[in-house]
């Protein structure tokens, strides 16, 4: 399965290569666009409100994208998800839980009518870091492969170029080992609880910090 999707992808990077050779013959339109994804933007300052101020998340993601031809472009992709907990538990007894993914994706697209509704398809990259300190000290990183596509609408305001606005969502899939592990108790019931814990915690990893049902909405310039 990760063969196909390798060679599907290598397949398009060679075929985006061959239309940017023709690319002269073409009719002149702006090949530059710079997006931020403002929909985690609002989430930060929304999560922070919700909660006690003891939780923090922040999250961010920068992508440049570069049209190769009219229907088809290739875009690069950095992003962050961070969730910082500082608390005191009832015994006054100050604890922290750091989770944060930093990822490098690699977009391809494809615009059927050359315009609006894209298609987008992804290979990446993310590194997941974890630190947990409540007397003793839990710290990890964890590596993952990622792939999938999206749909989505690139609305140009100042038509040719301008600021854009993308709203898009799709799914990615994850491929790697979570390394965070907790065993505390040799016990029946306490591999148990462990167990459900680190399934959760893997869970939460791929489904919203690494990967999993995925919704965006990049603000930019096209130029």
């Amino acid at each position: 399965m990760v063969k196909k999707i390798i060679l599907v992808f290598g397949f398009l990077l060679l075929l985006s290569g061959i239309v940017f050779a023709n690319d002269e013959n073409e009719e002149i339109y702006p090949k530059n666009t710079v997006t931020i994804d403002t929909g985690l933007l609002l989430y930060t300052p929304i999560f922070w409100g919700i909660s006690d101020f003891s939780y923090h998340f922040i999250g961010t993601a920068l992508q440049y994208e570069r049209q190769i031809s009219k229907n088809i472009s290739l875009a690069g992709l950095v992003g962050y998800r961070g969730l910082y907990i500082f608390d005191t538990d009832y015994y006054g007894d100050d604890y922290k839980t750091i989770m944060s993914a930093i990822s490098l994706e690699g977009h391809c697209r494809y615009y059927p009518n050359g315009e609006t509704f894209f298609l987008d398809g992804m290979l990446g990259y993310a590194n997941f870091y974890y630190l947990a300190s409540y007397g003793t000290v839990i710290e990890s990183n964890s590596n993952y492969f990622k792939f999938g596509g999206k749909i989505g609408w690139r609305i140009d305001f100042g038509k040719p170029g301008g600021f854009v606005l993308e709203p898009s969502f799709g799914y990615y899939g994850v491929i790697g080992k979570t390394n965070i592990r907790f065993i505390e108790d040799d016990s029946y019931v306490g591999l148990f609880f462990d167990s459900l814990l680190n399934q959760t915690y893997d869970y939460l990893i791929k489904g919203f910090f690494v990967g999993g049902p995925q919704g965006s909405l990049m603000l930019g310039y096209r130029f």
